[in-house]
C-alpha cells in the first residue's frame, strides 16, 4: 500500500497536537495562551504582562514540507513580541550539529528566519520545531519534513532487513509506491544477494505481482465503497473471482473494526469525494471518538498532507457537531489520487477522486432577453460528458418547469434553456465539467413601453443567447478529432507489438550467449558430450563428433508461441540435451536418427518428427498454465546417422505425472536461428494451476502452429439517420476487408435492387441509397457481412414545409395606409395534426375585432383590419407538428403622417443681421422619409405669421432678414407624403446682443525698481465671441480711493505687459486692468498685490523649526518660525511656499499658488497612507530663499485607532416588509483607513446588495428586498491596530395570510377547545404565531384570550352554560396580524322561564377526587429569542398545590417564569427563550388524597 511518514509531532494546522509530557510542563511552567495563527502553542511565564509587553507570537509559521531526495528544504517564520524574541530551531530526534547540512538564516529586513537543510535524505526526515521565547513567554510551533528516497539503497535496505527482524520498521519517511519485495517480510540473505547480482531491471521486477495477487489500492477504495459500486471497482483492477474476493473482503472488514475500535465509538454516513462547487471538492463523514485529545491525519496517495479549520486553505477539515467535512479548494489535475483519513495509526475512510480530463472548446457566452422571452446558455465539451453542473447565483439548477437541460447524442454539446425570463433572473451562471468551469452574465432587458408597467406581459416565444457558432460542425469535427486520436493510439500499440515481435525474432536468430546459471544448463567437452544437470532426468549417450566450441553447450531452450489474440495461455518450454553435434544443441541440422528411448516405463515414439517452428524465443510466461519440455537426444553425426530415441514427461491438471517414449526415425527440427541445432528426442512436461507435474510424450508428427485468421471486422458501422419526406437518405459502412460482399435488410427482411434501393459498394464501403424517401421506407437497417453485422435506424419525418416561391413573396414587406385592411396567406405542407400560430412583434395573435385567423388543411390566412400606426412591425407564422417547427416571417409597414419636429431649438449663431437655429427630426415619420420642412415666422409684438417657404429635409434654417435687437418666434412643420405633421413652436430668439468681454486676470508684478514697475497679466476666458482690441491698465496708490489711467484711454495697450514708470520711489501701488472688445469694455480686473517701487532686496533664509502638527488621510499640518535677518545676508520674510513630493516622485509640486504670511500651513487633497516630503521656502522681494525640508518623510494617515462604532443606539434587529429597501447606516472610527467586510450568515454576499464605503461609515443598500434576504448580516471593520465586528438581525417578511377553519371542541366541561389549521405562511416564517379573541352573548365586544400561540390548538375556561360563544383567531408576525378566521358558534343562549325550586331529599355525599391531570403537558420547540408557553389542565378536590420543576430544580420563586393557575389550567410562560432553558420540565400536583406528575421536553431551535 501507500508508505506513510509517521507523525511524532504536529506537523502543520490540524495534524494533532502536543505530546502529553510538553502539555504538562507547559501547564508548570506558565499560562497557556491561543494564538490567532492555528498550530501555535504560547506560554506565558507571569500572570500580568507590563504594559505595551508581550509574549512571543508567530505572524508566519513554518509549514510541513515533502521533498525529493537530494534538494533543498527551507522552512521559513516570522516571530512579533515585545522584547523581541530569540528564534532557536531543533528536531524531535537526533540533532543538529552538522552546520554544512543545517543553516539558520535571518534576514533583518523582512524579520524572517530561516533553516536551511542541504542535500536531504531519508535521516534528515522528522518533526522540526521553531521556538520563539523572550522573558514573558514562549511560542512552539512544529513542521514535519517527508523524504522520498529515490532508487534503491543497499545500505538502507539492509537497515531495515534488520528492523523486520526485530519487529521494528522506520515509517520517517515516504518512499515510492512500488517498493522491492524484500522490504515487505522476511527474506534468505543467499535470494538478497541474488537480487544484488541481478541489479539490472529490479525496479520492473517489483512491479510484477505474484500470480492471484491483488493490489492494495484496489481493499483501500473497495472498503470504505457502497455495495453497488463493487463491479465497477472490480472490473477496474480486474478482479474476477467474486466469492473469493468478498471472503477476503469481510475478514479486512472485521480486522478494521478490531483496529478502529481503539479510538472510536461510532463512524457511518460515509460519503465519498465528490466536486461540489466550483473548484471545491469535499467528502464526509459522521464520527464520535473515544479520546477527543485523538490525533486525525489526511493523506493524498500515501503522503500526509496539511489541513486547516481556516476554508481559505488548500484543504481544510470543517467540524459541524459529529460530522467531519475534508475540502479540497482550487482543484487542479495533480489533485486526483487516494485521500485516507487515519485516527492516529488507524485508517478510517478512503476515498478515490478521480478528475474527468475534460475543457470547454466552446465557453458560454453573455446572454441579453427580455422580460418574458427565453435565454439560452450553450457550450462545446472535448470529451464527451453524459452531465455537467449548471450553477445560477451560487445555487445548482435541475431539470423542471423553469430550466431545461439538454445534451446531444454524441454527449459534447450542453445546452441550457430559461424560460420566461424576468428581472429575477438576471446574474451570473456557470457550467462546471470536471476542475473546468466557465461563467457569463444573463442581462435581462425590463419593458420599456410605460404604458405596460405594473401589467402583466405576454408571454414571448423568441428565444436570446446562443453562442452563433455552428456547434453540430464543431461537435463533429471534435468527435472526428477524438477518433483520429483513439485510431492512432491503437496504431502505435499495434507498431509496438509488431516492434516487439521483430526484437524477439532478432534476438532468436543471434548466436545464444552461453548461460552460466545454477542448475540450468549442460556442459559439454571436447568429446562433444553434454550432460544436463538441470531438471530433467534423461540423459542421452556420448556422441562421436567433438563439440566445436569445445566449451559449454546451452542446457536450456525456451519456446513461446501465440495463437491469436484471445488466447491468453503461454509456453514455454525447457530443453535439454545431450547428443553428437554442435556446442549450441548437440544435434547436427542434417542429421537423421533413430531413437532407441528410455525404458524405464515409457512409451517410445515412432515415426518422422516434422520440424519444429520456433516463432520467439522467450515469451512471458502464464500465470495459471505452464509447460515446460526436457529433451534428451541421442544422435549422430551429420552424414546422416540416426538418433537411439526420445521420452517426454507430462503433468495433467490433477498433478499425475506419466511418461512416453517416441519410437522411430527422427526428422530433424527447423529452428529459424540459422545457428541452432535440433536433438533427436523430445519430453514435455506441463504444470497445472496448483503446481503438480505431469509428462507425456507426443505421438506423430508436430505441426505448424495456426493463426487464426479474426475475419472481416466493420472499420465504421452505421450510424441513425433523420430524412425529410421526398429526400434522398443514405447508409453507409466500412469493412476491414476490400472483397468481401454483404446483405442488406429493413425490419429483417432482406433488401433487392428491385424495392427501389440503390446499394453499391466502392472497396470496403457499402452503401445503401433511398432517392425519395416516404413514410414506409422508416425502420431498422441491418448489413450484414462474413457473419457480423451493424444496425441503424432511418427516421422518415414530415415536418412543416413551405414552398420556395410562396415563401418568397410572404418574405416581401405589406405596406398598407392607416385605417385600411390588409391580409398575409401562406400555404403549406406536412402530417397532420399540424398547430397554427400567428405572432405580430414577437406576441401571439388571437381572433378579436381587429384579427381574424383562417386554417385549413393547406394554407393560412391572417386578416388584419383597421391598422394603425402602432402595428408596423415583424409578422411571423409558426406551424409545428410530431415531426418539427418551420417559421416564416413578413413585415408589415402602417403609413400615417410623420409626428411634429423635436425640440429644444438649439441657436447657432445670433447676430445682428442673422439668426442660424436647427432642431431635432420628427420621432415618427410615418413611414415616409421626410421631404421637406414648412416654416412660419412672427416678430414678437405682431398677430401676423410670415410665410418663410418649404426647405429640403435637413433641420436646420439660417434667417438673414432680421433686424438688431428684435425677437422673433419661429413655426416648423414636417411635410411626407403622406401629408404635413402638426407643428412645433420656438421661444422667442432675439436677434443681434452685444456680448462683452470676461474680466481679465490680476496683473502679476514681474518685478520692481525705484523707478519702475513691471506688469504682465492674461487673456481673459470669455472674449464676447469677437477679438480682444487692447487692454487698458490703472493704477491706485495705498491709502487713495482714485484710480488713474496708466496708458491713455484711447490708446489701448496691444500686449499683455506694461512697464509702468510714473512711481515715486519708497511708495505701494496696486493695479487693474480692464480687456476691450468690439461691444466695448469689460468689468475690470480684481486689483494686484501692492508692490513697492524699491530696488530688490535680498532673498530670506530658512525657516525654523519645522514640524509636523496634526495628521489625516488627505491632510497634513505644518508650523514653522520665521527666518532671521541679517544685514547684508538675508532679509525679512514677506511670505512662504510649501512644496510637497510623494516618496517615488523626484518633481516637487507648489500647494500654495500665492505666498502666505501666515506660519502654519495645512496641505491638502492627499492620498491616503501614500509617503510624502515636504518643504517650505520663504520669499520676499529679493526673492524665494533656501528651502528647509522636514526630517523624515510622513505618511497621510490619522494616529493610529482601533476601529469602534460610534452610535450609541445601533438597532440589532430589524423587519422590513418584502419589496421595501433594506437600508443599514453604520458610522464608525479607524485608523488607518479599515477595510470592510459584510457578510451575510457568514458567507460573503450577492452582488444585487449594494455596499458603500466611506472613511468613517458604511451602508448596506438592498433596493427591493425578497423574503430570502433575511439573516444575519455582519459588519467586519479591520484595519492595523484591530478589528471590530457588529451583526443586525434583518427579517424580512409581509402581512401574515390568515389561518385555516377553526373548529370548537369540549374536552373538559366549563371549557372549549379551539383548533385551527395553520396559515399557509407558517412554514416560511418562524416568527409567526396566533391570537385567539372571544364573544359572548351578553357582551357585544371581542376580548383577546390568548396571544403568542405557536401551536394551532387553545382552550378556553370559563364557558358559561347558556351562553353564545364566537371565536376569532389572527395569525401574527413582525410585520402585522391578518384577517381573523371566523368559528362557528359555541353553545345557545337560554331563556329565562319562570320555574319552581323544588328541593328534593338528598342526602350528604363526598366530592373530594385526587389531584389528577385533565389535559397533560406536550413537547414543546421554541426558536431562541421568543416566548415559549406550557399548558396543561388538572383537577382535584380540594385544590391541590401545584409546583413545576426545570430539571428537577423548583421554578416556582424563579422570576424568569411566569406561573399562573386559572380555574384548573396551569401555564408556565417563558419571555425570552435561551439554550440555557433547554431541557425536561416537569409538573407536580399534591393533595391530601395523592399526588400527580406530567413532564415534557423544550428544545430551543438556533
Amino acid at each position: 500500500m501507500w508508505k506513510k511518514s509517521k507523525v511524532t509531532d504536529q506537523t502543520a494546522t490540524g495534524q494533532g497536537g502536543p505530546s502529553e509530557a510538553e502539555q504538562e510542563e507547559e501547564k508548570k511552567a506558565g499560562i497557556k495562551k491561543r494564538s490567532k495563527v492555528p498550530g501555535v502553542m504560547i506560554t506565558q511565564f507571569i500572570e500580568v504582562l507590563p504594559e505595551g509587553k508581550s509574549t512571543p507570537d508567530f505572524l508566519r509559521k513554518p509549514i510541513a514540507l515533502t521533498i525529493q531526495e537530494g534538494k533543498l528544504a527551507i522552512f521559513k517564520a516570522n516571530v512579533c513580541g515585545d522584547p523581541k524574541p530569540e528564534v532557536t530551531w531543533g528536531r524531535a530526534k537526533g540533532d543538529m550539529s552538522d552546520t554544512e547540512t543545517f543553516q539558520k538564516r535571518y534576514d533583518e529586513a523582512t524579520g524572517e528566519y530561516t533553516l536551511e537543510i542541504h542535500r536531504v535524505s531519508g535521516e534528515e526526515a522528522d518533526t522540526y520545531k521553531c521556538y520563539a521565547i523572550n522573558e514573558y513567554g514562549k511560542a512552539i510551533c512544529t513542521a514535519a519534513l517527508n523524504v522520498i528516497e529515490v532508487g534503491f539503497k543497499k545500505k538502507k535496505a539492509m537497515e531495515q532487513l534488520e528492523d523486520i527482524g526485530r519487529g521494528r520498521v522506520n515509517q520517517n519517511f515516504v518512499r515510492p509506491c512500488v517498493r522491492p519485495s524484500f522490504v515487505l517480510g522476511s527474506v534468505d540473505p543467499a535470494e538478497f544477494r541474488k537480487l544484488l547480482r541481478k541489479r539490472k531491471g529490479v525496479d520492473k521486477e517489483e512491479a510484477v505481482k505474484e500470480p492471484g495477487e491483488i493490489d492494495e489500492r484496489f481493499w483501500e477504495i473497495i472498503m470504505s465503497a457502497d455495495r453497488k459500486d463493487y463491479e465497477r471497482i472490480c472490473a477496474e483492477f480486474g478482479v474476477k473471482d467474486f466469492r473469493v474476493m468478498l471472503k477476503k473482503l469481510s475478514e479486512k472488514k472485521k480486522e478494521r473494526q478490531e483496529e478502529q475500535a481503539q479510538y472510536i465509538e461510532t463512524i457511518n454516513n460515509l460519503k465519498h469525494i465528490d466536486i461540489k462547487g466550483v473548484g471545491i471538492a469535499s467528502f464526509e463523514f459522521d464520527l464520535e471518538l473515544k479520546d477527543l485529545s485523538s490525533r486525525i491525519f489526511l493523506y493524498k496517495d500515501g503522503v500526509m498532507i496539511p489541513y486547516s479549520d481556516e476554508e481559505e486553505m488548500k484543504h481544510s477539515l470543517k467540524t459541524v457537531g459529529k460530522k467531519l467535512i475534508f475540502s479540497v479548494r482550487d482543484l487542479k489535475a495533480e489533485d486526483a489520487g487516494l485521500y485516507q483519513v487515519d485516527v492516529e495509526e488507524v485508517n478510517l475512510f478512503s476515498t478515490d477522486f478521480k478528475i474527468p480530463t475534460v475543457d470547454f472548446i466552446v465557453k458560454i457566452q453573455e446572454v441579453k432577453a427580455k422580460e418574458r422571452e427565453d435565454a439560452m446558455f450553450e457550450c462545446v465539451l472535448s470529451q464527451p460528458c453524459p452531465r455537467i453542473k449548471w450553477m445560477g447565483k451560487n445555487a445548482t439548477l435541475e431539470e423542471g418547469e423553469k430550466y431545461t437541460i439538454t445534451v446531444s447524442e454524441d454527449k459534447l454539446i450542453h445546452r441550457l434553456l430559461i424560460k420566461d425570463c424576468s428581472q429575477l433572473d438576471k446574474g451570473i451562471y456557470s457550467a462546471a465539467a470536471g476542475i473546468k468551469t466557465c461563467s457569463a452574465w444573463l442581462i435581462v432587458e425590463a419593458d420599456s413601453d410605460p404604458a405596460s408597467h405594473g401589467k402583466k406581459k405576454t408571454r414571448k416565444t423568441t428565444q436570446a443567447g446562443g453562442t452563433g457558432l455552428d456547434l453540430g460542425k464543431l461537435a463533429q469535427e471534435q468527435q472526428e478529432k477524438l477518433a483520429k486520436e483513439r485510431q492512432e493510439q491503437i496504431d502505435a500499440a499495434n507498431k509496438a507489438r509488431a516492434e516487439e515481435e521483430r526484437l524477439a525474432r532478432e534476438a532468436l536468430l543471434a548466436p545464444p550467449l552461453p548461460d552460466t546459471g545454477d542448475g540450468d544448463s549442460g556442459e559439454g567437452g571436447d568429446s562433444g558430450e553434454g550432460k544436463d544437470t538441470g531438471d530433467g532426468k534423461n540423459k542421452s549417450e556420448s556422441g562421436s563428433n567433438k563439440s566445436k566450441d569445445g566449451g559449454k553447450s546451452v542446457g536450456e531452450m525456451k519456446d513461446s508461441e501465440k495463437e491469436g489474440d484471445d488466447k491468453k495461455n503461454k509456453k514455454s518450454t525447457d530443453d535439454s540435451d545431450k547428443g553428437k553435434g554442435s556446442s549450441n544443441n548437440g544435434i547436427d541440422p542434417n542429421a537423421n536418427g533413430e531413437g532407441d528411448g528410455d525404458s524405464k516405463g515409457r512409451k517410445g515414439r515412432t515415426g518422422p518428427l516434422i520440424p519444429d517452428t520456433v516463432i520467439d524465443a522467450e515469451k512471458e510466461r502464464d500465470d495459471k498454465y505452464k509447460k515446460s519440455t526436457d529433451v534428451s537426444d541421442k544422435g549422430k553425426d551429420p552424414n546422416g546417422q540416426s538418433g537411439t530415441g526420445e521420452t517426454k514427461e507430462y503433468t495433467d491438471a490433477s498433478g499425475k505425472r506419466s511418461e512416453c517414449t517416441r519410437q522411430g526415425p527422427l526428422l530433424k527440427d527447423t529452428v529459424i536461428d540459422p545457428n541452432a541445432q535440433s536433438g533427436t528426442g523430445e519430453t514435455e512436461q506441463y504444470t497445472d494451476v496448483s503446481g503438480k507435474r505431469s509428462e507425456r510424450t507426443r505421438q506423430g508428427p508436430l505441426l505448424k502452429d495456426t493463426v487464426i485468421d479474426p475475419g472481416v471486422q466493420f472499420v465504421s458501422g452505421l450510424s441513425n439517420v433523420h430524412a425529410l419526406i421526398g429526400q434522398p437518405a443514405e447508409l453507409m459502412c466500412k469493412l476491414s476487408n476490400d472483397n468481401c460482399e454483404g446483405t442488406w435488410y429493413r425490419d429483417s427482411k432482406k433488401l433487392t435492387a428491385d424495392d427501389g434501393h440503390i446499394m453499391s459498394r466502392d472497396g470496403a464501403n457499402h452503401k445503401l441509397v433511398i432517392n425519395r424517401c416516404q413514410e414506409e421506407d422508416s425502420g431498422k437497417y441491418r448489413f450484414e457481412a462474413d457473419g457480423r453485422k451493424t444496425e441503424a435506424m432511418l427516421n422518415v419525418k414530415d415536418p412543416p414545409r413551405f414552398d420556395p416561391d410562396d415563401l418568397s413573396a410572404f418574405s416581401q414587406p405589406v405596406i398598407v395606409k392607416v385605417g385600411n385592411s390588409t391580409t398575409f396567406k401562406l400555404p403549406f405542407v406536412g402530417r397532420e395534426p399540424m398547430k397554427i400560430q400567428w405572432y405580430r412583434k414577437g406576441e401571439e395573435l388571437l381572433d378579436d375585432n381587429t384579427t381574424k385567423i383562417e386554417k385549413s388543411f393547406t394554407q393560412s390566412r391572417l386578416l388584419l383590419s383597421k391598422c394603425q400606426r402602432k402595428d408596423t412591425g415583424e409578422i411571423k407564422i409558426k406551424l409545428k407538428n410530431e415531426h418539427g417547427t418551420m417559421e416564416a416571417i413578413s413585415r408589415l409597414i402602417v403609413l400615417d403622417k410623420p409626428t411634429a419636429p423635436q425640440g429644444p431649438v438649439e441657436v447657432l449663431e445670433s447676430t445682428a443681421s442673422c439668426i442660424h437655429i436647427k432642431w431635432r427630426a420628427p420621432k415618427d415619420d410615418g413611414g415616409c422619409p421626410v421631404i421637406n420642412y414648412n416654416l412660419e415666422r412672427q416678430q414678437v409684438g405682431r398677430n401676423t405669421w410670415k410665410k418663410l417657404g418649404d426647405i429640403p429635409g435637413v433641420p436646420e434654417y439660417k434667417d438673414n432678414d432680421v433686424e438688431h435687437g428684435r425677437k422673433y418666434c419661429y413655426r416648423i412643420r414636417v411635410v411626407t407624403e403622406e401629408g404635413v405633421s402638426e407643428m412645433m413652436e420656438t421661444d422667442d430668439l432675439t436677434a443681434g446682443t452685444l456680448a462683452f468681454p470676461s474680466s481679465p486676470a490680476p496683473p502679476k508684478v514681474a518685478s520692481a525698481f525705484n523707478n519702475c514697475i513691471n506688469l504682465t497679466w492674461s487673456t481673459p476666458t470669455d472674449t464676447g465671441e469677437s477679438r480682444i482690441l487692447g487692454y487698458n491698465l490703472e493704477k491706485r496708490k495705498k491709502g487713495s480711493n482714485l484710480w488713474s489711467p496708466v496708458n491713455p484711454t484711447d490708446e489701448p495697450i496691444q500686449e499683455k505687459k506694461r512697464a509702468v514708470t510714473d512711481v515715486v520711489a519708497g511708495n505701494e501701488y496696486e493695479f487693474r486692468v480692464y480687456a476691450i472688445n468690439v461691444s466695448g469694455l469689460s468689468e475690470p480686473s480684481s486689483p494686484s498685490e501692492f508692490i513697492f517701487a524699491k530696488d530688490p532686496k535680498n532673498p530670506p533664509g530658512k525657516v525654523e523649526d519645522l514640524k509636523v502638527a496634526d495628521t489625516s488621510y488627505t491632510a497634513i499640518s505644518l508650523s514653522w518660525n520665521k527666518p532671521t535677518e541679517e544685514v547684508g545676508v538675508q532679509d525679512e520674510a514677506k511670505g512662504y511656499f510649501i512644496e510637497v513630493r510623494q516618496a517615488e516622485c523626484i518633481d516637487w509640486t507648489r500647494c500654495n499658488v500665492t505666498p502666505i504670511i501666515l506660519t502654519t500651513f495645512t496641505v491638502k487633497s492627499l492620498k491616503a497612507m501614500a509617503m510624502y516630503w515636504i518643504r517650505v521656502i520663504a520669499i520676499n522681494d529679493g526673492g524665494e530663499g533656501v528651502a528647509q525640508d522636514l526630517d523624515n518623510y510622513i505618511l497621510a494617515m490619522p494616529p493610529p485607532v482601533r476601529p469602534c462604532f460610534t452610535d450609541n443606539k445601533m438597532k440589532s434587529f430589524m423587519v422590513v416588509r418584502a419589496g421595501n429597501s433594506v437600508r443599514i447606516l453604520l458610522n464608525f472610527e479607524a485608523s488607518p483607513w479599515p477595510e470592510v467586510t459584510w457578510l451575510k450568515d457568514d458567507v460573503p454576499l450577492l452582488k444585487r446588495v449594494n455596499i458603500s464605503n466611506s472613511e468613517s461609515s458604511s451602508q448596506l443598500l438592498i433596493t427591493s428586498s425578497e423574503r430570502s434576504d433575511s439573516g444575519i448580516y455582519t459588519i467586519v471593520v479591520k484595519n492595523l491596530v484591530g478589528q471590530e465586528s457588529f451583526s443586525v438581525e434583518v427579517r424580512v417578511t409581509d402581512d401574515p395570510k390568515p389561518p385555516g377553519p377553526v373548529e370548537l371542541e369540549e374536552n373538559v366541561p366549563g371549557t372549549v377547545t379551539v383548533i385551527w389549521e395553520p396559515s399557509p405562511d407558517e412554514k416560511r416564517d418562524d416568527h409567526l404565531h396566533y391570537s385567539v379573541s372571544k364573544r359572548d352573548s351578553t357582551k357585544g365586544s371581542w376580548s383577546t384570550v390568548a396571544d403568542r400561540l405557536f401551536n394551532n390548538k387553545f382552550t378556553a375556561c370559563n364557558i358559561m352554560p347558556g351562553r353564545e360563544y364566537h371565536f376569532r383567531v389572527y395569525a401574527k408576525n413582525d410585520m402585522g396580524m391578518s384577517a381573523p378566521s371566523e368559528s362557528p358558534t359555541w353553545g345557545s343562549e337560554r331563556r329565562k322561564d319562570t320555574f319552581v325550586v323544588n328541593m328534593p331529599a338528598y342526602k350528604t355525599c363526598d366530592l373530594r377526587t385526587a389531584p389528577a391531570f385533565l389535559v397533560p403537558l406536550r413537547q414543546h420547540t421554541a426558536p431562541k429569542g421568543y416566548e415559549c408557553y406550557m399548558s396543561c389542565a388538572i383537577k382535584g378536590n380540594p385544590k391541590p398545590r401545584v409546583t413545576w420543576y426545570r430539571n428537577n430544580i423548583s421554578l416556582n420563586t424563579n422570576t424568569n417564569y411566569l406561573i399562573t393557575n386559572i380555574c384548573g389550567v396551569c401555564s408556565l410562560l417563558i419571555l425570552r427563550v435561551t439554550p440555557k432553558d433547554w431541557g425536561e420540565y416537569n409538573i407536580q400536583i399534591e393533595s391530601a388524597l395523592g399526588r400527580a406528575e406530567s413532564s415534557t421536553k423544550l428544545t430551543v431551535r438556533e
